[in-house]
């Protein structure tokens, strides 16, 4: 099946639906939504249609639901999308936002943070780069949401602030050693994201997002970084 793919790991309410509608409605003909909770996929799915519909596009949405820390799952789900269109996008937005601070926070869940933010992400990438390399004559990239928690942790929110540094660092990896073939960067925001937010709104951040994506082959950023 022709044409280009966007891949959303980690669809929901916020910069992962605002992410799905601007890209569905600036050329991209399937944009592909994944995320454990199958009730806000089908809503997900519904929101990207009307967006697409009100602008007089053509693009097929399609929900594949999975926990993305289960990597035998994931593998599946991976299968399946190789068939939807020619993957051109892949934007990785999946993380535990919540916590608790140290002292309090389980072993447990800091191992099952990391698997979802940094083993499923690895994971992801090791199917993603082989077929992105294939477009040649396009913008394949591999974006990751991260946040200024790498700079200095929110105690609250431990787990979170360990992974997304981890994340980081993955990411950079990944950038120093498949980035002249396929654009691999970071979307990182600067703080709480709120609908009233001046530039820390879902909507732009995806359009920042979007621009990120745009940017021409051989002027690859590693970075974005939004700011309220």
């Amino acid at each position: 099946m022709p044409g280009t793919t966007l891949l959303l790991l980690g669809s929901g309410p916020g910069i992962g639906l605002s992410i799905a509608k601007t890209f569905s409605v600036r050329g991209f003909t399937h944009i592909a939504l994944v995320s454990r909770n199958s009730d806000r996929l089908a809503k997900d799915q519904d929101e990207v249609l009307d967006a697409i519909q009100e602008r007089g596009y053509s693009c097929q949405v399609r929900t594949y639901p999975c926990d993305l820390s289960d990597l035998s799952a994931l593998s599946k789900t991976l299968k399946e999308i190789e068939s939807f269109g020619s993957l051109e996008c892949v934007v990785f937005n999946a993380a535990r936002v919540d916590g608790k601070p140290p002292g309090e926070e389980t072993i447990e869940a800091i191992e099952a943070d990391f698997k979802l933010t940094n083993l499923s992400l690895y994971h992801v990438a090791l199917w993603a780069l082989p077929l992105l390399k294939t477009r040649t004559s396009s913008l394949p990239s591999l974006l990751v949401t991260n946040s200024l928690l790498y700079k200095g942790p929110y105690p609250p929110f431990m787990s979170l602030s360990l992974t997304k540094s981890a994340q980081r660092s993955l990411v950079q990896s990944l950038n120093a050693t498949h980035g002249s073939d396929v654009h691999i960067g970071l979307i990182t925001v600067g703080g709480m994201v709120s609908p009233e937010a001046k530039n820390l709104n879902p909507e732009n951040i995806a359009e920042k997002a979007y621009e990120f994506y745009k940017q021409k082959r051989g002027s690859w950023g590693l970075e974005v970084e939004i700011l309220e």
